[in-house]
């Protein structure tokens, strides 16, 4: 129900984070390389944040995307994707790394082919360890979401809705939250643009798929993955919109500088702002009809420190 400061010590972090959840508490972080960094350092926590160690750094720039960084949920292995777009499977360490996937030969084969695979924008586990790759795709209907089996990469996206085959389709997020895989897509361009959400609880289900939603022309500023069928979006100019109960529902205005909505159970949501090295929480539940400031964090920032 709180929310405290953990952020790794001892690194630069103007770059920014990139966060992923393996089994129970553990966590790693990935810091973004920026100005003098060129290379991304790894840390891990088994408590929550107590306690940091590092890992041995990937030495390449991670994408700046959210869902670049994934992490094994039984055996801790790590899984990223590259500035370059490249896949790389890595120990759970980080000491040795193998390239699970360069995108052109992704590209080539009959799965990448039939979806006219444009470049990889995601990376996920699925929770019996399978490693998953998002990408946008050319061909029109097609969600390019590809499996690792054995040696080879196949097709394991969902199949679309009417309202979306018309589009060529980016997966925005892939994501293992708790026993199932939740990904994020979007479809069209400008003020056609519509998003929807899927859920696949193993390899041999099928896909779940929400209602889609409009954007009204406003781009995606920030994807949220939350427990169970829930997901939260804000678009440019402030609109935030939530699924839950497998309805998008539009939030009430949110908080001056929102920069993401964070999903939780039973249908409540909080709101992050941020005004220089001050973090505010701001708390709504199904039933509320404006935001209410549950805590305000002072989090330290050395300015001018790193040049």
């Amino acid at each position: 129900s709180r929310w405290k400061l953990v952020t790794p010590p001892g690194t630069a972090d103007n770059g920014g984070l990139v966060i992923a959840g393996g089994a129970r508490h553990d966590l790693i972080t990935a810091f973004l390389p920026s100005q003098d960094l060129h290379y991304t350092p790894l840390t891990r926590t088994s408590n929550a944040g107590h306690a940091w160690s590092g890992l041995n750094p990937l030495d390449a720039p991670l994408a700046n995307t959210p869902g670049s960084l994934a992490v094994q949920p039984k055996t801790g292995r790590l899984l990223a994707l590259l500035a370059n777009g490249t896949a790389r499977q890595g120990t759970p360490n980080g000491t040795n790394w193998t390239t699970l996937a360069p995108p052109q030969a992704l590209a080539a084969t009959p799965a990448g082919r039939t979806c006219g695979l444009r470049a990889l924008t995601t990376v996920a586990y699925t929770p019996a360890g399978t490693p998953l790759l998002g990408g946008s795709c050319a061909r029109p209907g097609t969600a390019g979401i590809f499996a690792a089996t054995g040696h080879a990469w196949q097709a394991a996206g969902p199949a679309l809705p009417d309202a979306l085959k018309g589009h060529a389709v980016t997966v925005l997020r892939l994501g293992n939250t708790g026993n199932q895989v939740t990904a994020l897509l979007t479809a069209g361009t400008g003020r056609h643009t519509i998003l929807a959400a899927a859920w696949r609880t193993s390899r041999n289900a099928g896909w779940t798929l929400s209602p889609v939603l409009p954007t009204n022309g406003h781009p995606v500023a920030a994807t949220s993955l939350g427990p169970g069928h829930t997901a939260a979006i804000i678009t440019a100019g402030g609109h935030g919109t939530e699924l839950a109960n497998g309805q998008w529902r539009t939030l009430p205005a949110l908080p001056p500088a929102t920069i993401t909505l964070a999903p939780g159970p039973e249908s409540t949501i909080d709101a992050l702002t941020v005004h220089r090295g001050t973090l505010t929480v701001w708390h709504l539940t199904s039933r509320q009809s404006r935001w209410v400031e549950k805590q305000v964090i002072a989090v330290p920032i050395q300015y001018g420190s790193s040049g």
